[in-house]
């Protein structure tokens, strides 16, 4: 098969060379197969690879212009799936970032008929190969093999890996530009990598991901075509690369040129983070389950039990908290349980919570920056931020085992103290409701001085103030007279508490604001979700912003129902 396919790729290469800049190739002359125009170039391209193909072998070819047709003498032997021009754009403006993609694979036994060949899929083709038509770049990938890229001036393959850049700060990432959605644009936006790159092939781009010079790629619409990625899927698999739907599931394409995907791909540590962002019905499976509980309620504690025996059943692991774990050592024969105690979070992928929402916002803080959606189970007082209710939890387990849940994303505010008299700061935890700055004397005032992207706001003399992300402003926020937001509203709020003026009102801010609150007189306590986290003095500051990361929730009851508890 390598033979066969360097033979198509060096062909179109020294077939199509003299028609880049040619005004007659941009000529229009059909709509394809796969329904989208058909340029001069694409078909000269094409005809010149199925030549090629019928000189060497009987085949079942799958290209966005023809379709699907058998080409060459006898019984298929092989299925070629080609994009002849990936990138034909750029090849007709003599951009530098165009490409040859072919990915093969054999027949199998009684399914040489064409009908049949298309119910085979993109995980049965064996071999990839994209060639850089500008830079005579090529690579190769075959199952179980490598991938590999050729050094022209070694004269050698070298086998290529991809990038271990675990953070997405530090990552550079490929972006498909058609069609842009929101989540794509404030991803952008957002900053939420150190460097983005648009190049217009996607079969050299996911190559680049497999030799490391990008990181990841994306495509989050469902436009990414079989004939654009077959080449690269084989390749990128084959460097250690994850490849899947935003939503975290294995391409399951079946080899029809009109299939269409969403695309993520990238190492593995930055896929998960990627799903993260943007899913929102994720399919990653549970590896271990986390459990946290409140500990001064026997009905939570019962729970825990019932749970564990649930789990046990179904054979999946699961760890427990340290403190819950002393408990129940305590209580039950944990011989005959197979947990142990939660040290390491990277060997958890789902956080169970049992409690109310102090136990939720403390699973949070416990997770931190980590992609480990929350299974949160109502035991509590107040419950508002929990998803499921006790009599659900078995039905949420189950949802989760089958990878059929949906997942929310919830916004974070990092916050950076900055110390005055001893010209430091600290960085505190990301808060999942709120950043309060509270008197620290019942009944005196503090006095704050409120800015907004470096523009002064107001001077505000309070008890405190809150500043709320979207999930929490329906908590203290609230009580002191802010606004509800929905929870994917991208905005804070700055809500005084028991202001002195009149005109002292709440406050909503866009999501990418930096807030910055100067003490003035008295000294107040940093309160996160809750916990104190120290005291500032005069002249002491607060940064907040956006975190970059966020908190999950696997989905359950619907933000108004639950607003409703609210009123109860």
């Amino acid at each position: 098969m390598f033979h066969i396919a360097k033979k198509v790729v060096d062909s179109i290469e020294k077939g199509i060379k003299p028609l880049i800049g040619w005004e007659g190739s941009e000529e229009v002359v059909k709509i394809g197969a796969d329904g989208t125009p058909t340029k001069r170039i694409d078909i000269i391209a094409e005809d010149i690879a199925i030549n090629a193909i019928e000189r060497h072998c009987s085949a079942v070819l799958i290209s966005e212009e023809v379709g699907i047709e058998k080409v060459g003498e006898g019984p298929p032997e092989y299925i070629v799936v080609l994009d002849p021009i990936d990138g034909t754009y750029n090849a007709l403006k003599n951009l530098p970032v165009y490409s040859v993609s072919i990915a093969m694979g054999r027949v199998r036994e009684g399914r040489n008929d064409i009908d049949k060949v298309r119910e085979m899929g993109i995980q049965d083709l064996e071999l990839g190969m994209v060639k850089s038509i500008a830079t005579g770049e090529m690579y190769y990938g075959r199952v179980n093999k490598g991938a590999y890229m050729w050094e022209k001036k070694e004269g050698e393959w070298r086998k290529i890996e991809v990038s271990e850049t675990k953070n997405l700060k530090d990552a550079t990432v490929g972006v498909f530009a058609y069609g842009l959605t929101t989540n794509t644009l404030n991803f952008i936006k957002d900053r939420k990598v150190k460097r983005i790159r648009i190049f217009g092939s996607v079969a050299l781009e996911m190559c680049y991901v497999a030799r490391g010079a990008l990181d990841a790629f994306i495509n989050v619409n469902k436009t990414t075509r079989l004939c654009d990625i077959a080449g690269g899927y084989v390749i990128l698999k084959e460097s250690g690369g994850i490849v899947t739907d935003r939503d975290g599931r294995s391409l399951n394409m079946s080899l029809d040129v009109r299939e269409r995907t969403s695309l993520i791909c990238s190492n593995r540590a930055l896929h998960r983070k990627l799903v993260g962002i943007f899913g929102n019905r994720w399919v990653l499976k549970p590896t271990k389950f986390g459990i946290i509980s409140r500990l001064d309620r026997e009905d939570a504690l019962d729970l825990v039990v019932q749970i564990m025996d649930y789990l046990e059943s179904k054979g999946v692991g699961y760890l427990l908290e340290e403190e819950l774990y002393n408990i129940l050592e305590n209580r039950l024969d944990m011989e005959r349980y197979s947990c142990r105690v939660m040290r390491d979070l990277r060997e958890v992928s789902h956080m169970l919570a049992i409690g109310g929402d102090g136990t939720v916002l403390r699973a949070a803080r416990l997770i931190g920056g980590n992609e480990i959606p929350i299974i949160s189970i109502d035991m509590g007082t107040v419950g508002f931020l929990t998803e499921f209710s006790k009599e659900e939890v078995f039905k949420a387990i189950d949802m989760v085992i089958r990878g059929n849940y949906e997942i929310e994303r919830r916004t974070k505010c990092s916050s950076v103290v900055r110390f005055r008299e001893k010209g430091c700061q600290k960085v505190l935890p990301d808060a999942l409701n709120e950043v309060v700055l509270i008197t620290k004397s019942p009944a005196k005032m503090v006095h704050f001085e409120v800015y907004i992207n470096g523009e002064f706001v107001e001077e505000v003399r309070a008890d405190g103030i809150i500043v709320s992300t979207p999930t929490g402003s329906t908590a203290y926020s609230l009580s002191a007279g802010g606004p509800i937001l929905e929870p994917s509203m991208d905005a804070f709020v700055i809500v005084p508490i028991c202001p002195f003026k009149l005109f002292s009102r709440p406050l909503v801010v866009g999501g990418n604001a930096e807030i910055l609150i100067r003490v003035l007189r008295k000294p107040v306590l940093v309160v996160i979700d809750g916990n104190v986290e120290g005291a500032l003095k005069e002249g002491d500051e607060v940064v907040m912003r956006k975190s970059e990361s966020y908190t999950y929730f696997v989905k359950g009851r619907k933000f108004y129902s639950k607003l409703k508890k609210l009123g109860k």
